[in-house]
């Protein structure tokens, strides 16, 4: 599997006056994501990544005396459950703030919620234009968008000489912001899309969409847009076919998971990450988020996933530094303006497609 590096930043949409500050010596953070449903690798990722980082802080003392505490509510993947859980966060716990959901509707249903209570939504683990237009003020978004991803994607295929070019996506909000980024991005090369295939969110039912795409001839690139375990089986499905194609697809395919749950169909995968090189441990961010993850890894260790997460932390423990004492969520947010710390950049150049797995 080959990879490359995206800028990563905070993107940053305003400030508002909030609510409900920390009482005693307690920050409470909290998250609602998927933790045993389809998307589970992603939703126990995050987790890690975060709660990794909190408890190093706590370690040190905390933030100014006061200790993080990580409250996860498991929403399956089901946006209505997303909704339920961080309304009981809110009203139940008092948390501070929500970091790290998981896919785009998911994230994307909170919105209403975040906005009604005037509270700071850190991190959703996606790049769909919804989370960036129209700006939401209480939104705050560390990774890169799907436009971006897909455009270094899209242009890496071009410059090996991909001309025909198939989309496999999730027949949901996510799909369709992947799908529309793809288009775009061939559009600039004065290609598009000959074929689609899909299949339905929640589901690994990717024999259709499989289906569809070979009915219209043999592409020279599969760009995939859908989580992990889909991408994987179709994946799968693709080598047992014995097409000889580049397939390519961005971060929100979840790296570690899906190489593991495809096994050896994974070679020759092309993915795009949103995180520095996890083996460059020259990079400050890269070696502390390591340690403290190395220290609990749970069952799934350092991986991009769970150094997202452990970014995500990070911001949020810089900006709560700078947020008063005791931190008003006002100054977490005029933190989070200001915070330079987490920004990141570079492409690694010297991946190059080569020939599609297969061909002669």
């Amino acid at each position: 599997m080959k990879r490359f590096f995206l800028l990563v930043s905070i993107v940053v949409f305003g400030a508002t006056a909030l609510h409900a500050e920390p009482t005693g010596n307690v920050i409470k953070i909290g998250m609602v994501n998927d933790q045993t449903g389809p998307t589970k690798g992603s939703g126990r990722g995050i987790k890690i990544g975060v709660d990794a980082y909190f408890k190093a802080v706590n370690e040190k003392g905390g933030v100014n005396g006061k200790k993080l505490e990580l409250l996860v509510v498991n929403d399956m993947y089901q946006p209505e459950k997303t909704v339920d859980g961080l309304l009981k966060l809110i009203e139940q716990q008092k948390i501070f703030a929500v970091v790290g959901t998981v896919g785009t509707s998911s994230g994307v249903s909170i919105i209403p919620v975040v906005k009604e209570y005037k509270l700071p939504f850190v991190a959703p683990r996606s790049g769909a234009a919804d989370f960036r237009t129209p700006v939401t003020r209480e939104l705050f978004n560390i990774r890169a968008s799907h436009q971006e991803e897909v455009d270094k994607l899209v242009d890496l295929l071009v410059a090996a000489g991909a001309k025909r070019f198939a989309f496999f996506y999730q027949n949901d909000t996510f799909g369709l912001d992947v799908l529309n980024c793809t288009e775009k991005a061939l559009k600039r090369h004065g290609l598009s899309i000959i074929a689609k295939g899909s299949h339905e969110r929640g589901t690994e039912a990717v024999t259709t969409g499989l289906a569809s795409i070979m009915a219209a001839g043999a592409p020279d690139a599969i760009v995939m847009g859908s989580s992990y375990a889909p991408v994987a089986e179709f994946v799968k499905g693709v080598r047992k076919e014995g097409l000889k194609v580049y397939l390519a697809t961005g971060s929100f395919a979840s790296g570690a998971n899906m190489v593991k749950a495809a096994g050896n169909a994974a070679e020759g995968v092309i993915m795009s990450q949103v995180v520095p090189h996890l083996q460059d441990l020259s990079l400050p961010l890269t070696k502390e988020c390591k340690e403290a993850i190395d220290k609990n890894p749970e069952e799934m260790g350092f991986n991009a996933v769970t150094m997202e997460g452990c970014m995500a932390a990070k911001s949020m423990v810089m900006a709560l530094e700078k947020a008063g004492d005791p931190p008003t969520q006002e100054g977490f947010i005029q933190g989070l303006r200001v915070d330079e710390g987490c920004r990141h950049g570079g492409d690694q150049t010297d991946l190059h497609p080569g020939k599609p797995p297969g061909a002669e």
